[in-house]
């Protein structure tokens, strides 16, 4: 009963404040944001007029290092920035900007993945706590059996295997309560590491008319799992593209300054322009295309991939969300029926009118009906909302 007291009051906030939680802890959210602060960034700081800041150099040349007196002196300096490729500039920044467009998807991807996971452990304590309480129901009920079948048995009214067959129901009660009560308090402790405390979230408050009044499009393409996978993409041929416009290093130009001297000659001063430019190589062109060729050929694989994943998902959740409905209408009537028929035999079995055993498979079919309709309602729940969810809204 202590595992019990510990499910019922715990059932404390909505699904959205469980979520909004949840997000405030989960790592691999802050992550993502840190690489979308970090790719915008970037981005700006590549809007520049030169890929990278100036290079200074100094030259010294003396010949009285080498013994010789005629006087001979050098002072040489410069200085020079890089330039940007034909095209390179802005290919770098579309660059950046296509890793922060994937670190934004990132985030949105990350936040759904956080909010299943609640939204499957909230379902998975939900239906836990549901079949408890009914077996604890069912089990109120036995105890009741067992004082009368006890009393029966001392006046010789029953055989012996009359209420050996209680015992061993009432047993088998006790023990699928213990395993369901492991189980739940295993969700709950999985909800406090990802929210920050143990409530069950009250999933069950939620009804058919949050889809009507959200006015919900499911359209796959606006996952954020496929979005991710075209920003991915879309990526994958901006780097492409930056690394066609980077067919050699970047060429420098700068302004040198030469100042010779000569013992009894005066001071001879040049200044010159300095240019500096690499030639192209296929060598070094040729793998870095083909490495971002590779990226593209697996961004566009992976992307495909996704669309089928989040197709099929989304099928399987209007189709589980119909079932679970139909599951529970038709429990819900076999619960009523096997409810009734249980109460007759009770009544039978208490006028001699049939054995006890038939009670007991009354009384374990009607308990098996009521956990499919509360699993049924639970999951009819749970697909509404992750429904919502994967339209980008939170209950």
């Amino acid at each position: 009963m202590v595992g019990l007291s510990f499910a019922q009051g715990t059932r404390a906030e909505t699904l959205h404040d469980a979520i909004q939680a949840a997000w405030a802890l989960d790592p691999n959210s802050r992550s993502a944001e840190i690489d979308m602060q970090a790719a915008h960034r970037t981005a700006n700081a590549l809007d520049s007029w030169f890929p990278a800041g100036p290079t200074l150099s100094g030259e010294y040349f003396d010949d009285h290092f080498i013994g010789s007196h005629v006087g001979y002196t050098t002072y040489q300096g410069g200085i020079s920035v890089p330039l940007w490729l034909p095209g390179q500039g802005s290919a770098s920044v579309r660059n950046a900007l296509a890793d922060e467009a994937v670190a934004r998807a990132r985030v949105k991807v990350e936040r759904l993945a956080t909010a299943v996971r609640v939204l499957d452990l909230a379902s998975t304590a939900t239906a836990l706590t549901r079949e408890i309480d009914n077996l604890n129901a069912v089990r109120g009920m036995l105890s009741k059996v067992m004082t009368d079948t006890r009393r029966a048995l001392r006046a010789g009214e029953i055989a012996s295997a009359d209420q050996d067959a209680v015992v061993a129901e009432t047993e088998d009660l006790d023990s699928r309560r213990a395993e369901r009560q492991q189980r739940l308090e295993t969700a709950c402790a999985e909800l406090e590491t990802l929210t920050g405390h143990d409530a069950i979230p009250d999933l069950m408050a939620l009804d058919g008319h949050v889809l009507s009044s959200a006015g919900l499009v499911l359209d796959p393409a606006r996952d954020p799992r496929i979005v991710m996978a075209d920003a991915i993409s879309r990526g994958a041929g901006a780097s492409y593209e930056l690394a066609r416009r980077s067919y050699m290093p970047d060429p420098n130009v700068g302004v040198q300054v030469s100042r010779q001297e000569q013992y009894g000659s005066p001071w001879d001063t040049q200044i010159g322009v300095v240019l500096n430019v690499p030639l192209p190589s296929a060598a070094r062109n040729t793998p870095m295309l083909m490495k971002e060729v590779r990226a593209m050929g697996a961004a566009e694989r992976d992307a495909t991939l996704a669309r089928r994943k989040v197709t099929v998902e989304y099928r399987q959740t209007r189709s589980q969300l119909a079932a679970a409905l139909d599951i529970l209408r038709h429990s819900r009537a076999t619960e009523a029926a096997l409810d009734d028929r249980a109460a007759h035999l009770k009544q039978a079995w208490r006028v001699g009118e049939t054995p006890i055993i038939e009670y007991l498979r009354a009384r374990r079919a009607a308990l098996d009906a009521r956990q499919r309709a509360s699993q049924a309602d639970v999951i009819w729940h749970a697909s509404m909302v992750r429904m919502m969810l994967m339209a980008g809204q939170t209950p």
